[in-house]
């Protein structure tokens, strides 16, 4: 049986080899006292076991299968997260590449059979598929490896007319820098993406959660949309095997099959979850301590920083008592400098200026842009354009040609309503992305939501703003439909790929990227006559794809 060689807090390290992203991020934490985030008790399998599976033909050996079962012996039959922590995963690399999340494959398990034996059985189905997804995507010559990190998982049972399941009660991701706020608020207060139940309504991007901007002074609620109508939850049915799909022990379920009296205790309008009194009335200290979760790791960090948390009350306990944090994972993320972008005033050609953006600075040399017509698209389409996406970037990407992707609709969605569902991998690496404002049919106005007047598909941005002569006004007529804190957006963000939005009725696009070389395909590669170059700067929200003239001003 694998000895346990470090023991950093409630973490354990089995082996000496590389802990991957997500074991380093979770031992940093618990080197730190933070007096108001309880630490989770960590398991991590280092990359020896990952070596010694590939060697041993795809097999546990017997001294491994051993270190699993008395990890989870220890652990109890509670449910667990069997996660990837792969070594290029949320990692900042010293030659400047970053953070790589959500590519790998992981597994929340019931872990409740009475039989310990079909317990122990799905723990080593889960691992194998961890291992497996993993080696199936890496290119050949890859050096990259594959850690394991085993967490029981902070939450609640609840007996519902759906079945027996489990989830936290409020599930986060916080940022330390908001790149959107308003000039009211302070960048460095950061925003959090919250949702009710477990943690992939965050991270994911396939039904509405809520919102939460700043941190330190957010907007209320009850402006930033109707609040959360679904949730996810593990089944706790589903105990025994698995097939290898990474939510297949998931329930997406209506709020209505959740406990009511903890959704009022939480917020509640309209039997959606709005986690307004957390947010609003810092009820069981939400909010208060979040922030002070955020400051103690801000002090000891010198990056920018992602946090995955959950947050449980007791439900018998009084409104003053407070709330219990668990932090799930540390992302470092590269510091963004954001020097003033000087535009040029006469620029040879002009092929694209919008008022809509993430990212900052100066990408030159590009070539080419792969193009998604939003007039040639159609929902049926999308899994065939999902891989002539991923094709043609790869093309380029390794023909070492720069290039920019345009794209209707919410691009990395999950809800193939809103956009195209791709996975970063699949993009290749352009240097910008622009969502092309409108809807998979081609309607340049987004389908309206009767209940909100929001629209029902589009873009990653956080504000829409509905009109207004000064900030106050803007404010007060916020909608943020925003989807900061999922995988997509935070690789984008880590590695500065520019992402704008195009809104057809007010920004400037040349029909040349509409003009498909064959009216039959929805996908395709235009290559400019010369190189161009894309200036944004997310300060002034001012972004443009042009043909230099020479000279700038």
């Amino acid at each position: 049986m694998e000895q346990i060689v470090e023991k950093v807090g409630d973490v354990k390290i089995y082996g000496r080899g590389s802990m991957g992203g997500k074991g380093s991020g979770l031992v940093k934490i618990n080197e730190r006292s933070i007096p108001q985030a309880h630490k989770l008790r960590t398991r991590i399998l280092t990359t020896d076991f990952y070596d010694r599976f590939l060697d041993n033909d795809n097999r546990f050996p017997k001294s491994d299968r051993e270190t699993f079962s008395n990890i989870l012996g220890r652990l109890g039959p509670i449910p667990v997260s069997v996660r990837s922590s792969a070594t290029n995963e949320a990692v900042l690399l010293p030659g400047g590449d970053s953070v790589h999340a959500g590519e790998n494959a992981s597994f929340m398990l019931p872990n409740n059979h009475a039989d310990p034996n079909v317990r122990f059985e799905q723990l080593l189905q889960a691992i194998a598929f961890v291992y497996r997804d993993f080696t199936g995507r890496q290119p050949p010559g890859s050096r990259e490896k594959m850690a394991v990190v085993i967490n029981p998982i902070p939450g609640v049972f609840s007996q519902t007319h759906a079945g027996p399941v489990y989830y936290p009660q409020v599930s986060g991701v916080a940022n330390s820098f908001f790149p959107h706020a308003l000039k009211t608020q302070s960048p460095e207060q950061g925003f959090a993406r919250l949702a009710f139940g477990h943690g992939y309504a965050t991270v994911l991007d396939d039904f509405p959660v809520i919102s939460m901007a700043t941190i330190h002074r957010p907007v209320p609620v009850q402006m930033l949309g109707p609040g959360q109508k679904y949730f996810y939850a593990i089944d706790m049915t589903r105990n025994h095997g698995l097939s290898g799909r990474e939510l297949e022990t998931m329930r997406r379920l209506h709020v209505r099959f959740a406990d009511s009296r903890l959704i009022r205790r939480l917020g509640q309008d309209r039997r959606m979850v709005t986690l307004s009194d957390l947010v609003e009335k810092d009820r069981f200290g939400f909010r208060s301590n979040l922030i002070r979760v955020m400051e103690t790791i801000a002090g000891t960090i010198d990056s920018h920083f992602q946090i995955e948390f959950v947050f449980n009350i007791d439900p018998r306990a009084p409104d003053e008592t407070e709330g219990t944090f668990h932090v799930v994972q540390l992302t470092p993320l590269p510091k963004m400098t954001f020097n003033r972008i000087r535009f040029p005033r006469n620029p040879r050609l002009t092929y694209l200026s919008i008022g809509s953006l993430q990212g900052h600075g100066v990408k030159r040399g590009i070539r080419a842009a792969i193009v998604v017509s939003p007039f040639l698209y159609n929902r049926d389409m999308h899994d065939s354009v999902r891989r002539e996406i991923a094709r043609q970037s790869g093309l380029l990407t390794e023909s070492g040609v720069r290039f920019i992707l345009i794209a209707p609709g919410r691009l990395g969605s999950t809800n193939r309503d809103w956009g195209i569902q791709v996975d970063y991998k699949d993009i290749g690496r352009p240097d910008a992305i622009f969502e092309y404002g409108v809807d998979v049919s081609g309607r340049p106005e987004p389908v309206q939501d009767p209940l909100t007047g929001g629209a029902q598909y589009g873009s990653h941005f956080l504000y829409m703003i509905q009109g207004g002569f000064d900030e106050e006004k803007r404010r007060i007529q916020t909608r943020m439909f925003g989807t900061q804190g999922t995988h997509f957006l935070t690789n984008l963000m880590s590695n500065n790929i520019i992402y704008g939005f195009i809104a057809p009725l007010k920004d400037t696009l040349d029909p040349w990227f509409l003009s498909p070389p064959d009216a039959k395909n929805a996908v395709y590669v235009l290559r400019f006559p010369r190189p161009v170059t894309v200036l944004a700067d997310s300060l002034r929200q001012k972004c443009v794809c042009i043909q230099e003239n020479g000279g700038g001003a």
